[in-house]
């Protein structure tokens, strides 16, 4: 049920982004390059005053303190080596990502050597494509494979997929193709990583302890980005992180196989080897 749930929400949050670059990139052709933040202007302004009037804050406990709550999720990732690794990939994936967010319009750019105006909204409608059709392989994976298992293979795609620009920067074509898949990977990435943070992290510190690793993941972010890389240089980082988050994936799966833990594709419930002899008692 989690793991549809996510799959739904990403498949949701894809449409929603295709639709939302066709918009922009007719603005764009129509009233120039800024009209598309006006246009995003406007709608944010509209669904703020929808959520002021429609949606109940949930501000959870609201008695706890908040060094205590800080307090718990350090405790909580102390005691299980496997939400620290959760944790680190999550951060290493987002880090890259989100670097991938600002890298991509020059990277294209600058391997666009016939001089033409790049449909960047359009080009990001095709990337939320992706994403869409992430999501659903996701959904196909599951089902016969665990998130554990099949996110090794997710994350060194994506390490791949972010090395054509360091090994073919004139090739406009292979740079679209190579991050085409990367948001692919994007799209499988979020719903498994959300299904594995509901499995192994405590609902009650969950919140706090993402935002512990939230710290290192905007520190990577602004160290690659401040620095002023080259192209060449920035891509270069965002393999080996990478390459970092799948060994660590790696190490996460080892890990989960020595504490005996039975993680099996998702249309079966995960059970750890007391909740199995308690079924069978």
């Amino acid at each position: 049920m989690l793991s549809t749930i996510f799959s739904h929400a990403t498949l949701g949050n894809s449409l929603v982004a295709i639709c939302a670059g066709v918009v922009a990139q007719t603005a764009a052709d129509m009233f120039g390059f800024v009209a598309p933040f006006d246009v995003a202007l406007s709608i944010l302004c509209l669904m703020a005053i929808l959520l002021v009037m429609t949606w109940p804050e949930n501000y959870g406990d609201s008695k706890a303190a908040l060094h205590t709550s800080f307090v718990n999720a350090y405790k909580t990732i102390r005691q299980d080596s496997n939400i620290l690794y959760l944790g680190l990939v999550q951060s290493l994936f987002e880090g890259v990502m989100y670097t991938f967010v600002l890298e991509w319009t020059p990277a294209l750019t600058e391997a666009n050597t016939e001089n033409e105006r790049i449909p960047h909204g359009l080009i990001f409608a095709a990337f939320m494509v992706a994403v869409m059709m992430g999501s659903s392989i996701f959904k196909l994976l599951s089902n016969s494979f665990s998130s554990e298992s099949f996110l090794r293979i997710v994350l060194l795609m994506a390490s791949f997929s972010l090395a054509v620009p360091i090994l073919l920067p004139s090739n406009a074509a292979a740079i679209f193709a190579a991050f085409i898949v990367f948001e692919v990977c994007v799209g499988i990435f979020w719903p498994a990583m959300g299904y594995l943070r509901g499995k192994y992290i405590p609902e009650e510190t969950r919140s706090t302890t993402m935002n512990f690793f939230r710290v290192p993941l905007n520190i990577i972010v602004i160290a690659i980005l401040y620095q002023n890389f080259s192209m060449h240089v920035i891509f270069q980082f965002c393999v080996g992180l990478l390459l970092i988050a799948t060994i660590v994936q790696f190490a996460f799966c080892l890990n989960c196989k020595k504490q005996g833990i039975r993680y099996q594709n998702l249309a079966h419930i995960p059970l750890a080897p007391n909740e199995e002899k308690q079924e069978m008692n």
